[in-house]
């Protein structure tokens, strides 16, 4: 049930502002790039269908603000990284009891994606955000396919690709 109250505000979702994370210096250097994951999430969406709005025009582009919000936290150990990768979407809401009061909230997340993986293929962990993207991309799909209306998200196509990694429960949202 919680699955598909996540799942119900996508609807009507037609484009996204991209915000990610500073990704450990460490990491940087050895090839993970901040600059690489904004792209790549970026070209997943677009490929999907989604507009990709910058911070600058979010307010004015797109109803309800909605980020989609990438933070890849690394921690080198002896020639490894252990990692942990989240992907939110982060929305405006209004509160029942008071529908003035308005606030910015996660309204979506993958499951946390938890794991080790040695520095030489720490790039990797690229096609491991791709996966997540495409994730996001099938729910959005989901909830646009069950309520009859066609988006741009809904016809276009992305082919799902295996992450190879644990998955470790994102925990439910109040």
């Amino acid at each position: 049930m919680a699955l598909e109250a996540f799942r119900a505000t996508l609807r009507g979702l037609s484009g996204v502002n991209v915000h990610v994370e500073p990704v450990n210096a460490d990491a940087e250097r050895d090839g993970l790039l901040r600059t690489d994951l904004q792209t790549d999430v970026e070209s997943a969406l677009r490929e999907a269908g989604f507009e990709v709005v910058t911070q600058s025009r979010l307010f004015a582009a797109v109803q309800g603000t909605p980020v989609l919000h990438l933070d890849v936290m690394t921690a080198g150990f002896r020639e490894r990284y252990v990692y942990s990768i989240r992907l939110e979407l982060w929305q405006a809401v209004r509160l029942v009891r008071d529908p003035s009061a308005q606030a910015l909230a996660v309204t979506w997340c993958a499951p946390q994606l938890l794991g080790v993986v040695t520095r030489e293929s720490l790039f990797t962990l690229r096609q491991t955000v791709r996966s997540t993207v495409d994730e996001f991309v099938r729910d959005c799909r989901r909830r646009c396919s069950g309520s009859g209306r066609r988006t741009a998200a809904s016809s276009a196509t992305s082919a799902p690709t295996a992450a190879g990694s644990a998955r470790a429960s994102a925990g439910s949202a109040a």
